[in-house]
């Protein structure tokens, strides 16, 4: 695992923990400012209307939520109606996430990494504080070159 910090701005991007793992809080928390941090359970998320659940309950989608991949991008891109300005959405045994349909999976994990890019990519504007958004995949660590062989190729 990087030392790096994953708030950096040149760090977006989706990381990859195997679970048991220590991990210092330097890299977990923002360095300053409000944060809202979202736990989605991956053995829940078996197909995408799983995902769309459990990423509806976790940040509070909005009711106009599509229920639909562009929608789920749509809405991680914006997060308008959660008061923080750092995103943390961590992902539960990730390695059983969408198992049975790889092409889904591979678009859970491209809608997540596009959502940190945009994020990091936005301007600083004056007087409003830096927007990031971060992913954590937790997975066994036997698990965790598949995943991330699988989130690479973004």
């Amino acid at each position: 695992m990087s030392n790096t910090v994953w708030w950096a701005r040149d760090e977006a991007g989706v990381r990859v923990v195997p679970t048991g793992s220590m991990l210092s809080v330097v890299h977990a928390l923002p360095p300053t400012g409000l944060i809202y941090s979202a736990r989605v359970r991956g053995r829940d998320m078996h197909d995408s209307d799983g995902v769309f659940t459990q990423f509806h309950e976790a940040l509070r989608l909005p009711g106009y939520f599509g229920w639909n991949w562009n929608a789920l991008r749509d809405c991680l891109t914006d997060l308008h109606w959660l008061d923080a300005q750092h995103f943390l959405v961590t992902i539960e045994d990730a390695d059983v996430v969408l198992s049975g349909s790889p092409g889904e999976r591979a678009i859970l994990f491209r809608a997540l990494h596009d959502a940190a890019k945009f994020w990091a990519g936005k301007p600083e504007l004056p007087g409003q504080e830096k927007v990031t958004f971060q992913t954590v995949l937790l997975c066994p660590p036997e698990a965790q070159e598949e995943i991330l062989r699988e989130t690479r190729t973004y």
